[in-house]
């Protein structure tokens, strides 16, 4: 890791440091973390290593085993539970916005999702696969704000760093091949024409894509050690 730049405030930058490296892999899945030797590499005292750590088992990227802190390594039920928050959640959020969706407080929202088409696309068409994931999570969390509620953002908000580190196992798991864009589109051209019908279904279909490679994933190996990440496969590129 390089040394910190000090144009900010310490734990901020230990903070985004931190995350970065797990969800981009540099930090593996079961990795320990060791608070004076991340001080050391980061050139900082050990102090906003410490409130960082903090801030990421609040998000549950980090977890406490056997009295030392380690990377989060998902498990088939971590998953499940996800999904089942995900599939309660964010169809009917996206029903709501589909009512909300040509207001004037939702313009700017509707200009966010057009570029992140765009911006998916351009991607896809570049291959550039690590870029997905951190507009997949935008994507979605336009489309929580512009159900209008609060509730449901602060929800999700609170399992959003999950959300990005499984779809990079999704896209792993399914060898960098994904629908995303179309699945996208879908959802954003049921919220233009005003339809939260399908809108609400076009997002659950999206949502249990995922779940749908997880259960076969799971199936492949009839149940019995089934690991995440899979052994073989690299979680994050």
């Amino acid at each position: 890791m390089k040394p910190i730049q000090r144009a900010l405030p310490l734990v901020n930058q230990v903070y985004e440091h931190l995350r970065g490296a797990i969800l981009s892999g540099v930090l593996k899945p079961g990795e320990k973390i060791v608070e004076t030797k991340l001080a050391g590499e980061l050139e900082v005292s050990r102090s906003p290593v410490r409130e960082a750590i903090r801030l990421l088992e609040n998000e549950q990227l980090l977890v406490e085993q056997d009295g030392n802190i380690k990377v989060f390594v998902p498990t088939v039920q971590d998953f499940q539970e996800i999904s089942a928050l995900r599939l309660a959640v964010e169809p009917a959020a996206a029903a709501m916005a589909a009512q909300r969706f040509e207001g004037a407080d939702v313009r700017a929202l509707q200009t966010s999702l057009e570029a992140n088409l765009d911006a998916t696309n351009s991607c896809l068409s570049t291959g550039d696969m690590d870029g997905i994931i951190p507009l997949n999570n935008e994507f979605h969390r336009v489309i929580w704000a512009c159900a209008g509620n609060g509730r449901f953002v602060r929800i999700m908000e609170n399992v959003s760093a999950l959300i990005q580190y499984y779809c990079s196992l999704v896209l792993d798991i399914n060898q960098q091949q994904t629908n995303i864009l179309q699945e996208h589109t879908d959802i954003y051209l049921a919220l233009k024409a005003g339809d939260p019908v399908e809108a609400q279904d076009a997002m659950h279909r999206h949502i249990n894509k995922d779940l749908q490679v997880i259960e076969r994933y799971v199936a492949s190996s009839d149940g019995l050690n089934v690991q995440f990440p899979p052994t073989g496969v690299a979680l994050y590129k």
